[in-house]
């Protein structure tokens, strides 16, 4: 299980190799030479979790027993569970979860409730390790019993984020989002950013399995984001741009692809870390694969067939020598898809465009001969697979043999290995494998003259890549279709799936791309060039400089002793007069920036009470699965806030903007809040339009406003919208905030009443309450005026609503999530470097 765990993070890296330096480690063992009693037992410990993943760490782990034992239970329990995760760490779990009982009978013996917590955790993870999911998912929801009880959100995020691994494991993704969604909102409210970027990882890796590409390419750029912002070591974060890149390489985004492996080759090699560099070469190997533009390209795709075996070697190496037997089975594979690439090119300098007829003149012996290398290094693959019992990757590699047999018309093999490839990937509900199994069994029916089969297989293959995004397999597939259909003589199909392929082939091989492509590869080693010519230089260098600064010391030593002897008195005066002045002015200071530290802290608590009392990401998923919330605060708090509550089996959401923004604003959003809460949930009010009137008058209540002039306008302006699932009914209100409507790419705006939720000069007029019929995969939009107030662009104008409605025309049918990127990224390019937030920013998107 460990393996299986630790492969779906990248093509074949294992996570947890970035080990705690050996100064951390001198220093912990120079302690543990001068401790006793319960320090000593607290450095043991550290010394476990420092070396984690060695026979070391249970040395010190026993050695931490051995001196608990002497002191208290206490000690003893928080030893047991150091001693489980050092046998984890090394892959003994069966053996931890012994020591994690030991530590759970000591704990609840006598009442140490955290260790208790700890204990269930790891027997959890443990347990998960281990394939054994149910026990797993028992002491996982023990620990969430527990942590209920004592209020500890950290061990509650860790509950669910276990369930929802324990689903993905078992192939129930939905239940897996939706309990690691909750996992991400327990600890952003936490503010937990190392276990936040877990937890987006957990997510990309879900999204990559359901091949949801654009939410997985977010997920992790997200992890990406957060690690960079935390400083994490360097390998970690070369694991996440993998994670990217990978999936660039899953939709055929291959300049995007390329960008994030050679980040991710230059850190690893920074480092020298082995299996980074083979995971690396590997990826790049695969990138340069694909990169045919044209079958007749022939030079062209030659160079990059063998650039791209250059990089597969140098994994497989590297892989061999490291012992990692699936990433070498992997990397035998994708040597052999570019020996039968290489052959299959020879074919067509030999016989042009027309090599596939051609080749029904030439005997099977030859072609299955042309193939030999290719098979070789398929075999060899397949036998490693089959070792492991890795279902996916024989599928991958049955359908690859089967298209060799199906090239040298040995039908009945060609069946054998493409059925078998076919029905293991059904099985495992592998999609990737099941559109390549799908194709290739097209074009093996194809080549048989069995049309109507081929047909079959070649438009549910076509359908299937043009859900999961495989641009690649859907140009292959479009092509096929177009060959077919011209043998039949259906012209007017045959151009159509034509204009298609040549459609997706330039959204994939712009010149742009491919020159881009080309100029990475040559900055990548011309750096490295540079970098071993720096090395050299400075070799020499320093050489040189030893010698000359030893001259230099000896006669500075002499006038400088004389200089410093006359500089010395006069420092010494100027620095007396210096620190009289100096102590007056720290005084000063001190007081300035305990003044100004204590203002800025407060500011952070407020800020940390109005995020609790959003609703976060998970809650709102649970009953709007596609939506995203942009919020973009433009100081450490808003004035902005969105809402939602669930109430007599409706859903009420909201986005307001508060009078001001800061600590106004956030006071005004705070009151807003408190305000809807009573509203809907204790006076059942559940019609936008009257939900705003009684906001208003609450709010007018409670600021007295009676509509002098000298008085504060304070209020707000707000999108509400109450949603009645069941009967596929919206009803919604605003003040001064609209409601944007998209359906089958036409945009409905439901205008807000001009007047804020405060006093107003009509505020004795009711809000206008609209009834909205809504379609399944309508958006709706509710949104601030942070966003189009922002100044920006070439002009430094404001962005306006007309932009805005264009950008959401054009991407209304993307999921929420990349929606929310897209829109962020917009903002950020509009605003720029020289332009500063405005405003604070709210949109709010979403699908019922």
């Amino acid at each position: 299980m460990r393996a299986k765990v630790i492969a779906i993070t990248l093509l074949a890296l294992i996570v947890a190799f970035v080990k705690a330096n050996a100064s951390e480690r001198d220093s912990l063992l120079n302690l543990l030479s001068a401790s006793k009693g319960k320090d000593k037992v607290e450095i043991l410990i550290k010394l476990t979790e420092v070396t984690s993943g060695t026979d070391e760490a249970i040395k010190y782990a026993d050695e931490a027993i051995s001196t608990a034992l002497k002191i208290s239970d206490e000690l003893l329990a928080k030893a047991y569970l150091n001693k489980g995760f050092a046998l984890s760490e090394n892959y003994l779990d069966n053996e931890a979860i012994e020591y994690y009982r030991k530590a759970l009978e000591l704990a609840q013996k006598n009442g140490y409730k955290n260790s208790v917590l700890e204990a269930y955790k790891g027997i959890s993870t443990s347990f998960f390790y281990i394939d054994s999911f149910k026990q797993s998912h028992r002491y996982a929801s023990l620990l969430l019993q527990q942590a209920l009880e004592l209020d500890s959100l950290r061990h509650q995020a860790y509950a669910f984020f276990r369930f929802g691994k324990i689903f993905q494991e078992q192939g129930q993704n939905d239940s897996a989002l939706h309990y690691i969604h909750r996992s991400l909102g327990l600890r952003e409210k936490l503010g937990d950013w190392k276990e936040i970027a877990l937890t987006y990882n957990g997510l990309g890796r879900i999204y990559f399995d359901l091949a949801q590409y654009d939410s997985a390419i977010w997920c992790y750029s997200r992890e990406v984001e957060i690690k960079e912002q935390m400083g994490d070591q360097p390998a970690y974060l070369a694991i996440a741009y993998l994670n990217i890149g990978r999936t660039h390489i899953a939709i055929s985004n291959f300049q995007l692809a390329l960008e994030q492996y050679q980040k991710a080759l230059r850190t690893f090699e920074r480092i020298n870390h082995q299996e980074g560099i083979a995971t690396c070469n590997s990826g790049l190997g695969m990138i340069y694969e694909n990169l045919s533009q044209s079958i007749l390209a022939i030079d062209e795709n030659e160079a990059n067939y063998l650039k791209a075996l250059g990089y597969h070697k140098t994994a497989l190496e590297l892989f061999h020598n490291l012992q990692k037997k699936k990433e070498e089975g992997q990397t035998l594979q994708n040597i052999g898809n570019v020996f039968s690439r290489l052959a299959t090119n020879r074919y067509v300098a030999r016989f042009g465009e027309m090599w596939e007829d051609s080749l029904y003149k030439i005997k099977q012996t030859e072609i299955l001969a042309s193939f030999d290398s290719a098979r070789f290094y398929y075999e060899k693959a397949l036998n490693i697979f089959e070792e492991l019992h890795e279902e996916g990757e024989i599928a991958k590699v049955n359908t690859n043999i089967g298209s060799i047999y199906s090239w040298a018309r040995d039908w009945d093999k060609a069946n054998t290995y493409i059925n078998r490839a076919l029905q293991l990937a059904r099985k495992n509900n592998l999609l990737y494998e099941t559109t390549a199994a799908l194709y290739a069994k097209g074009e093996s029916l194809f080549r048989q003259g069995r049309f109507d089969e081929a047909e079959i297989a070649f438009i549910e293959c076509s359908r299937l890549s043009e859900r999961l995004g495989l641009k690649e397999t859907l140009r292959y597939s479009y092509e096929r279709l177009s060959k077919l259909y011209e043998y039949r003589g259906d012209l007017i199909r045959t151009y159509a799936y034509f204009k298609q392929a040549v459609k997706i082939k330039d959204e994939i091989f712009s010149e742009k791309s491919q020159r881009v492509i080309a100029e990475m590869q040559t900055k990548y080693e011309t750096e490295k060039k540079e970098q071993q010519l720096v090395l050299m230089k400075n070799k020499d260098e320093l050489q040189k400089s030893i010698i000359q600064r030893q001259k230099l010391m000896i006669i500075g030593a002499i006038a400088g002793s004389y200089l410093i002897l006359m500089v010395a008195l006069l420092m010494f005066k100027m620095f007396r007069d210096k620190q009289r002045a100096n102590i007056i002015l720290e005084e000063k200071n001190a007081l300035i920036t305990r003044q100004k530290q204590e203002i800025t802290d407060s500011i952070k608590y407020a800020s940390r009470i109005q995020t609790a009392v959003l609703p976060t990401s998970a809650l709102i998923s649970d009953v709007l699965p596609d939506h995203f919330v942009l919020f973009l605060p433009r100081d450490i708090v808003s004035g902005d806030f969105y809402w939602m509550t669930r109430k007599n089996d409706k859903i009420v959401l909201v986005a307001a903007d508060c009078t001001g923004h800061g600590v106004p604003g956030a006071f005004m959003s705070m009151l807003g809040v408190s305000f809807l809460y009573e509203i809907v949930n204790k006076e059942s009010i559940l019609q936008p339009a009257e939900i705003l009137n009684n906001l208003r008058n609450h709010i007018k209540t409670t600021l007295s406003q009676t509509g002098k002039i000298e008085e504060q306008k304070d209020g707000m302006d707000i999108s509400l919208c109450v949603i009645d699932k069941q009967n596929q009914k919206l009803e919604w209100a605003g003040a001064y905030n609209p409601l944007y409507q998209i359906r089958n790419g036409k945009l409905i705006e439901y205008r807000a009443d001009k007047m804020p939720v405060a006093v107003h000069i009509n505020d004795f007029n009711s809000f206008t309450n609209h009834d909205i019929e809504y379609h399944p995969g309508d958006a709706f939009y509710m949104f601030s005026d942070g966003y189009v107030d922002q100044f920006g662009g070439t002009n430094g104008r404001k962005f306006m609503l007309k932009r805005l409605k264009e950008t959401l025309l054009s991407i209304w049918e993307k999921p929420m999530a990349k929606q929310k990127e897209i829109l962020y990224t917009i903002h950020k390019d509009w605003r720029g470097e020289e332009n500063d937030q405005v405003d604070d920013i709210l949109i709010i998107g979403f699908r019922v």
